[in-house]
């Protein structure tokens, strides 16, 4: 014998469907919020809808962002750190390096650490006229900064425990991804070295971005 159909009302349809809609947008909202982040700081519509949706998203852990992923991941950031002895010579590190960290557990904390690192980047600063138009995001520019230099200074600190006597100096690396067309002009190992760039801490030129 067949169930009846149930009968769900109008009022409880609509809460329903408000409830899915919430969910929906705590889910997407964290991973565009890492997507929409431009030089000066995170997208501030992306940013006001974040702050509703944020406490549900941490409760249920779901507030990753997930731009390292398919279909689109996009370049991956390593730190590169120069180890110079007192004798002179020098070495060189990358973080993450799937060949030194071991278990995967570990490559994949130096991974979130090196991206990390990158996401918070903030260039020295602010200029002068961003002083003169906008005192408030001056502001937000010097406390992001400072944000930046500690948790690199932090990174710096635990190698230099690690290297004790050595001098350490960290550089961040962007690791592209070739798009389509290029690739099938000249296919690349994922490893060529001209897919590869330091990125610079310097000021950032009008109308240039990194």
């Amino acid at each position: 014998m067949d169930s009846d159909p149930i009968n769900i009302s109008p009022r409880v349809k609509v809460l329903l469907s408000f409830l899915l809609t919430a969910h929906l947008f705590a889910l997407v909202l964290p991973p565009l919020s890492v997507q929409t982040r431009g030089p000066i700081g995170p997208s501030p519509s992306v940013s006001t809808g974040l702050e509703w949706v944020e406490p549900y998203s941490q409760l249920l852990y779901i507030d990753r962002g997930y731009a390292f992923f398919a279909p689109d991941p996009g370049p991956s950031h390593l730190i590169q750190a120069a180890i110079t002895g007192p004798d002179g010579q020098r070495r060189e590190k990358i973080y993450p390096d799937i060949e030194q960290q071991r278990p995967r557990l570990l490559y994949h904390r130096h991974f979130m650490l090196s991206e990390f690192l990158q996401e918070i980047y903030h260039p020295p600063g602010p200029p002068e006229e961003l002083q003169k138009v906008d005192p408030q995001e001056a502001q937000y520019w010097s406390v992001a900064r400072a944000r930046y230099e500690s948790v690199r200074q932090s990174i710096m600190d635990h190698l230099r425990h690690e290297y004790p006597g050595n001098d350490v100096a960290i550089a961040r690396i962007e690791h592209l991804l070739p798009n389509l067309i290029d690739y099938q002009q000249e296919p690349l190992e994922l490893t060529d070295e001209r897919l590869y760039r330091v990125l610079l801490d310097q000021p950032m030129q009008p109308g240039a971005s990194e």
